[in-house]
């Protein structure tokens, strides 16, 4: 079968020309895939093209992106698989938290994604084939900016998780957290020598490879191994881990104190996405997966 054809389908929350989910559709496309982006904005009010549309345009697979539960899209994939026997792929949201409305996508699914390690090997022992596909950085956006001089000394847009009050109270106006536009996420990353990161739900997230494409030190709190965070980023090479609050205060004494050695780590994890961790190479990853189905 040619599987060239590909209808991708997401849920747009952003204002911008920019969102995750568009970059990898132009990333398919640099590819040589031909893409059918449908965006929708409420998950609760989506008119789907008929089968018709389907056939018209020869499409034959179906890529859906879409974080939470919606049934509008459960319903939709499930009809597509029995009526046109398309090979469906999910990809699966902001797992570990949204594990629980996974379940029907996933069983529908042919083929599906999660940026959890943990969440794959849980769908895989439910009999579903699924894979870790980890999170990236977009080089559209995400990018080193000569022009722009790093004048923030730690920037995040992580909004008022744990530390930040503390972070605040040390650092005064060197510590910069904003919630913005991506795009605007992009240009704090730029300025800033430090992004700051505390994942509460102890997953691996987008802001450690968009903050590293960006040539920052990242420091972030140490995940546990089943995540699989330290066979993309070591200690002091080119991540920083803090375990607890003594240990964020240590690391942030060591930053002053060795400024050289911790623009080696950030150069280290720089080097790492972009040659690994960018939309273009989870484009590819894609399309060798649906590649390797047996239809």
């Amino acid at each position: 079968m040619n599987k060239k054809n590909w209808f991708f389908c997401y849920h747009s929350i952003e204002n911008d020309e920019w969102s995750l989910p568009k970059g990898l559709a132009q990333a398919l496309r640099n590819c040589g895939i031909n893409i059918f982006e449908f965006a929708y904005k409420d998950p609760e009010n989506i008119i789907f093209p008929e089968n018709k549309f389907f056939i018209e345009k020869n499409i034959n697979v179906v890529v859906s992106f879409n974080s939470g539960k919606c049934k509008l899209i459960e319903d939709f994939l499930l009809k597509l698989k029995k009526e046109l026997n398309l090979i469906i792929v999910c990809e699966l949201g902001d797992e570990p938290q949204t594990l629980k409305w996974n379940s029907k996508r996933a069983a529908i699914a042919d083929l599906s994604l999660t940026p959890d390690y943990r969440s794959s090997l849980y769908w895989q022992n439910q009999g579903y084939n699924c894979f870790w596909f980890n999170h990236w950085s977009d080089s559209a956006i995400y990018k080193t900016n000569p022009g722009v001089k790093k004048d923030i000394y730690i920037g995040t847009s992580m909004g008022k998780r744990k530390y930040d009050i503390l972070l605040k109270l040390l650092l005064g106006n060197s510590y910069v957290n904003k919630r913005c536009s991506p795009l605007e996420n992009a240009y704090l990353y730029q300025k800033s020598k430090i992004v700051f990161q505390y994942a509460r739900w102890n997953e691996i997230t987008r802001r450690i490879f968009e903050a590293a494409a960006c040539n920052c030190i990242v420091l972030t709190n140490r995940l546990p191994s089943y995540t699989q965070i330290e066979t993309i980023f070591a200690h002091n090479v080119s991540v920083v881990y803090y375990e607890g609050l003594f240990d964020l205060i240590y690391q942030l004494i060591k930053f002053k104190m060795q400024p050289n050695k911790y623009k080696e780590v950030a150069s280290n994890a720089y080097e790492i996405v972009i040659n690994n961790h960018t939309e273009k190479n989870r484009a590819s990853y894609l399309i060798h997966l649906i590649n390797d189905l047996k239809k």
